[in-house]
């Protein structure tokens, strides 16, 4: 019997640049991006794809650090690895799930990465002008990203987990499935950083950014590790290697939520009212315009009456200016309008 599969992509929140090694790393080479594709088993629960974005020094380290998180993770490798089978990103939110509810779970996050580190990237992603893609705050939660788990639990989360570093570290990860949910899993090994040699701080919040735009369905600025990358796809978020602090989209970034997630199109500009008068009183709502613009239009208007609330105003062709109290007929109050004739007119809105 064929089983469904559900494919989660594991995408590198943010892959470790070379700052500054420390003694113990002086002469070694920097990181680079190596990827690993491992399919997995979950106990009670469907398979998952894992794709690993990993910043190692060689490839013998990036295969351990691979192992490493695997064995940590409650899953069981495949062998052989997946195929062309696999679909990691097969869909995109509709817009009948937008917003997008995202919950926190800070269990073992460092102090640098509360809700408003989350918060923030929510917002980032929420305002490109342009794009009709919205995500929504949905409060703290004691659920866990669903790899920890047999499977889809229902909620979107993020939440982390103490995964092994040894010269080589995956940050973070975000699953994606078929079952319409996406989680996002962080590393809260505070030893990252020193294992890689890396004299410098992590900024979770530009980790948590990078993630939250695969939560929304993004790719990778630039594909990795083949490249060439041009500057504006260096720049972005979205850039496969983590290379400092990068609290704000660049223009790739908007450009690339604005691709997936179009502003729906701006309805017909309205049109111009229709106004039929016939002989006598007539009641009607006028564009907002000028008693003489109206009558210009409309030849049989001989006369025009609003009451606004206190009194009634008026315009009459035959009346003197100083006695024509009626300068503008309001969007939302009727007129009453008397006419010597029929007469037919298209006004424009103003």
């Amino acid at each position: 019997m064929a089983r469904r599969l559900f494919a989660l992509l594991a995408a590198l929140g943010a892959l470790l640049t070379l700052a500054l090694p420390s003694s113990a790393h002086r002469g070694a080479a920097a990181p680079a991006p190596f990827t690993f594709d491992v399919a997995a088993d979950r106990p009670g629960g469907p398979p998952v794809l894992l794709q690993f974005l990993v910043a190692a020094r060689s490839p013998a380290d990036a295969e351990r650090a691979v192992s490493a998180a695997v064995a940590a993770l409650p899953v069981e490798p495949r062998e052989p690895a997946a195929s062309a089978a696999w679909r990691p990103w097969g869909w995109a939110w509709s817009d009948a799930e937008l917003p997008v509810p995202v919950a926190y779970n800070p269990t073992g996050a460092p102090p640098a990465a509360g809700p408003q580190a989350v918060i923030a990237g929510l917002e980032a992603w929420s305002s490109v002008e342009g794009s009709r893609f919205r995500f929504r705050y949905a409060g703290i939660t004691d659920r866990v990203a669903s790899i920890l788990e047999a499977g889809p639990d229902g909620e979107n989360v993020i939440s982390w987990v103490h995964l092994p570093c040894d010269r080589g570290c995956v940050l973070g990860l975000t699953s994606k499935e078929e079952a319409r949910e996406v989680d996002m899993l962080l590393n809260s090994n505070p030893n990252a950083l020193r294992e890689l040699g890396l004299e410098t701080v992590l900024d979770w919040r530009t980790v948590i950014l990078h993630e939250l735009g695969h939560m929304a369905g993004l790719e990778h600025s630039c594909p990795a590790p083949w490249g060439p990358c041009t500057p504006d796809e260096v720049a972005a978020v979205m850039y496969f290697q983590y290379t400092g602090i990068n609290r704000a989209l660049a223009p790739d970034d908007r450009a690339g939520i604005r691709a997936l997630y179009p502003a729906a199109p701006a309805g017909p500009a309205p049109g111009p009212v229709r106004v039929a008068l016939e002989p006598g009183w007539n009641l009607h709502v006028l564009p907002g315009l000028e008693p003489a613009a109206a009558a210009a239009a409309l030849p049989c208007l001989q006369a025009a009456y609003v009451f606004d609330g206190a009194s009634w105003r008026r315009w009459a062709r035959t009346l003197p200016p100083s006695l024509v109290t009626l300068d503008e007929f309001p969007l939302q109050s009727p007129a009453w309008l008397y006419a010597a004739s029929p007469c037919t007119a298209d006004l424009p809105l103003p």
